[in-house]
């Protein structure tokens, strides 16, 4: 029987692409930022990716995606007694509690690749820097993260529609915060 408080294992699968994701928006204080695309148009004379997207933040994101993974990797033998002790786990989902170095990388690089290409989408959609793009800018971080991660450790089906189904609603929540807190320009 899948127990509900699995569900917990999408958050722990994810958590270095949220990571990443959420702490690329930190280039932005380092002085000298060198955008990824050099500032190259495209034929359509939108930016290929954007002024915003930083090798400095790429970096960052990545980094601190990479950081997170370690210390989950660490802590889990830990969080594996303690589920097994109230909850039947499945042995499908012991790699996710497990996870691996090769994982962790893939899952942080794909929240910010998946990223990238969100930014590629939006300029070609013609929609401004900083302009909301529903589900593109919530979910395309989430489906990289979760496609490179399945080269190492496929996420079982019902962790991955619950991810999509919740990640907009705390995507959402993290930018008001990050917004509130003037690391955002925009609360979207």
């Amino acid at each position: 029987m899948f127990h509900p408080i699995l569900l917990l294992l999408g958050f722990w699968y994810v958590l270095p692409a949220y990571v990443a994701n959420g702490f690329a928006v930190f280039g932005k204080f380092i002085k000298s930022r060198h955008p990824i695309d050099r500032g190259r148009l495209l034929g359509d004379g939108q930016p290929l990716l954007g002024p915003g997207k930083t090798w400095e933040g790429f970096i960052i994101g990545f980094l601190s995606g990479v950081v997170i993974g370690l210390l989950q990797i660490v802590t889990a033998p830990f969080l594996l007694s303690i589920i097994v002790q109230y909850v039947y786990l499945p042995p499908e989902l012991v790699p996710i509690v497990l996870m691996t170095i090769p994982l962790v990388i893939l899952v942080a690089l794909g929240a910010l690749v998946g990223d990238l290409i969100g930014s590629f989408i939006k300029r070609r959609l013609l929609i401004a820097r900083g302009r909301p793009a529903p589900l593109l800018d919530q979910l395309d971080f989430l489906i990289m993260a979760m496609l490179l991660g399945a080269l190492i450790t496929p996420i079982h089906w019902i962790l991955a529609i619950f991810l999509l189904i919740v990640t907009p609603v705390l995507h959402l929540l993290a930018n008001v915060i990050g917004y509130l807190l003037r690391l955002k320009q925009e609360p979207w």
